[in-house]
């Protein structure tokens, strides 16, 4: 039947206890004990978020937000590397990866962790709820022994829901991905209902006194089938979800058609193999079964939990006007003392690098370089590359001032940003009819760099002013993330970023740079080399010592760099967010190794990498994580911090300070788990995101920043 409205609406490890690792071998072992999995390290990284949802020191709205973050963190991983590895598992059966693993066993351990991740959800979220209703905020989850007056006001607020009925020899229709359904059974007959819209699932009740109530009504929907099907006998019903696999095919030499190639892509994404099916239920029943093999969907790939589904809606919770206490206090983004004082942005820019630490310092000065740029007539040239940015984005909007003022504008917008496609599609179409010069895409590469470039018409010459940043060019993220950004008019830096917007319009690879790390070119060389020479640095007598943050570290050559730097006796500090395949601490192999992941209020998401090179001291920033990925498919660029003020600061105060956290952070042990960090008794507490958060409100007062005001 066709769809109608509903008619009632008024790589590679495991985990505790002992991780099923084996012990790690001094040097010459085999390669399976040298490498954690990077998946079921990523699983990991997700167990540390929710861990700040369990922490009851958390305010309880955050807490939930957490809550969300691991249901939605996890709908990703399936729809990527889920479905990656069940194609690997079909194709190459008996490949191992690095850590030993085969694409099969490393499916079974994923499922294990995953029940385990979602089990340790559902108690969470139930301290959460009873946190919360003691707090006035009441939201009604079940409904098996609900009063009428409950069930009237819910039937009131019905939102958009469409079902379609079949016999049970016929396949459900198509479903979309992250949808939440219900599914409930007749005798030779099923029905199918679905909620139109993610977050109408939350329905906002009346309030009773000052408790504000809402309820999710798919669970309601449910309990009640047999009051919306009277003349049919409900065998069963229970909320559902599926997950599509997400990852686009497309011809990656056929340049010319990439653009439509992604648009059809997206649009078939809604079709894709469905790779986990997630059931809100007590316990596994015919109907789950039966719905898994209508939806192809092996034993495996079904999970059965008795957790409300798709907790994204739960977190619009977080917008609501709330008590002190329930949520963090807002944080007051600034301005750096040479902007905020600064009547001549182009001339503070002109006289020293700034260095920019967001969310702590404001965005507004990013967006001011831009603006600035688009109505300053000594602007020529304008040079961007795109990555994500938002739907209203005061950056592409000055982009197209920019161009129609005259100035000759070139954006590379990256096409094939997951998730982003279609928006990103649309701001080149935008850029393209205000007269932007948008790039054409570069097929098999992405292009995930960050960088602004402004000439400047000054005297006799033509001047370049730079944004070089760590994270994407998009408002919202940079009040969530944690990146940094450097404001520079350095010339040897500007003439290579000319020479590299030269090589994305040339679609080449090949062009020389000393002072920047590219990839696809130069970046792993020389990240080798420069691990290496800490390495020759220490054998020689010297003191070797590198210190990097970053949101993951997969690359096999690497880390193996590392551990001969280690082997030497050379300190390695690594603040590592999220995957980490590198198995510190163990003797012979990566004893003078450290790894720690801070989990807090803001995503960490900056890329820094210190290397202290017999005192001279090299620090770079960068949007590349340490994984092939960054160093082969993308056009990356890691550029040196030249100024030697700026270049202590991040060493003493941004990775020392993150390296050195006691309160948000986890350390990463020999056998693959992590180890929440606690300050000593009577140690100081060292919480690095409150720590940044201070000195910006302090305008960075006692430290090497205050002083980087206008001359």
């Amino acid at each position: 039947m066709p769809s109608q409205p509903f008619i009632p609406k008024a790589e590679w490890s495991a985990f505790p206890p002992d991780h099923g690792l084996q012990r790690a071998e001094p040097r010459g072992a085999p390669s399976i004990s040298r490498y954690l999995n990077r998946d079921l390290s990523w699983l990991a990284f997700n167990d540390r978020v929710l861990g700040e949802a369990a922490d009851p020191g958390v305010p309880p709205l955050e807490r939930l937000r957490f809550a969300a973050i691991v249901s939605s963190n996890l709908d990703e991983f399936f729809m990527v590397r889920v479905a990656e590895i069940q194609r690997l598992a079909r194709r190459f059966p008996h490949r191992r990866s690095p850590d030993g693993l085969t694409a099969t066993k490393a499916l079974g351990q994923i499922r294990e962790h995953v029940l385990r991740q979602k089990s340790r959800q559902a108690t969470v979220l139930e301290d959460i709820l009873r946190t919360l209703d003691r707090s006035g905020i009441l939201i009604h989850a079940q409904f098996a022994s609900a009063k009428p007056a409950l069930d009237r006001e819910i039937a009131a607020r019905l939102p958009d829901i469409r079902y379609v009925l079949r016999r049970s020899s016929e396949p459900p229709p198509r479903l979309l991905s992250e949808r939440l359904h219900v599914f409930v059974r007749f005798p030779g007959e099923y029905a199918i209902l679905t909620i139109q819209e993610r977050e109408s699932r939350l329905v906002r009740l009346p309030s009773a006194g000052k408790a504000r109530r809402f309820a999710l009504i798919e669970r309601w929907l449910a309990e009640r089938a047999e009051t919306f099907f009277p003349n049919r006998e409900v065998i069963e019903a229970f909320p559902f979800k599926i997950i599509r696999e997400a990852d686009l095919r497309y011809r990656p030499d056929d340049e010319d058609s990439l653009e439509e190639q992604i648009a059809e892509a997206v649009r078939l994404r809604k079709s894709a193999k469905v790779v986990r099916l997630e059931v809100d239920a007590p316990s596994y029943s015919e109907g789950a079964l039966f719905l898994a093999t209508a939806l192809g969907v092996d034993s495996a790939g079904l999970y059965r939990f008795d957790l409300p589904l798709d907790l994204r809606a739960l977190a619009t919770l977080y917008r609501l006007r709330s008590p002190r206490g329930l949520k963090y206090a807002p944080i007051r983004p600034r301005l750096p003392p040479p902007l905020a004082r600064a009547t001549r942005f182009f001339d503070i820019v002109s006289k020293h690098d700034i260095l920019l630490h967001h969310p702590y310092d404001s965005f507004d000065s990013v967006v001011a370089f831009l603006r600035r740029a688009a109505v300053d007539p000594r602007v020529t040239r304008v040079f961007h590359t795109m990555y994500r940015t938002s739907r209203e984005s005061p950056i592409m909007e000055a982009l197209e001032e920019a161009a129609r003022r005259g100035k000759e504008v070139t954006c590379y917008v990256e096409i094939k940003a997951r998730f982003d496609e279609l928006n990103n599609l649309r701001w080149a179409s935008q850029l393209r009819a205000a007269g932007v010069r948008v790039v054409r895409p570069m097929g098999g590469y992405k292009v995930h760099s960050k960088v602004t470039q402004v000439f400047r018409r000054e005297g006799d010459e033509e001047r370049s002013y730079l944004h070089l940043g760590t994270g994407n060019y998009h408002p919202s993220t940079a009040m969530q993330y944690t990146d940094l950004g450097l404001l520079t008019a350095d010339p040897a830096l500007g003439a290579e970023i000319e020479q590299y917007f030269a090589a994305l319009r040339r679609r080449r690879r090949d062009f020389p740079f000393r002072d920047l790390l590219v990839a696809p070119r130069t970046l792993h060389a020389r990240l080798l080399q420069l691990i290496r020479e800490e390495t020759r640095i220490q054998r020689s007598g010297g003191r070797g010592h590198i210190m990097a943050k970053m949101n993951a570290l997969v690359d096999p050559d690497i880390i193996e760099a590392l551990y001969e730097a280690s082997n030497a006796g050379a300190r390695v500090d690594l603040n590592v967010r999220g995957i980490c395949c590198l198995r510190p601490g163990i003797k012979g192999m990566s004893d003078n190794i450290r790894v720690v992941s801070v989990v807090d209020r803001f995503l960490e998401h900056s890329r820094v990498y210190y290397f202290r090179a017999g005192g001279a001291e090299k620090v770079y920033l960068s949007s590349a994580d340490w994984m092939p990925r960054n160093f082969y498919s993308r056009f990356e660029i890691a550029f040196p911090v030249k100024d030697a003020a700026l270049r202590r600061f991040l060493r003493d105060v941004i990775l020392e300070a993150t390296l050195y956290d006691n309160v948000k952070a986890w350390q990463l042990k020999p056998d693959g788990g992590y180890e929440r960090l606690r300050p000593l008794k009577g140690a100081h507490r060292m919480r690095s995101q409150e720590f940044f958060r201070a000195l910006a409100e302090k305008d960075y007062k006692g430290t090497i920043l205050e002083y980087r005001v206008p001359l």
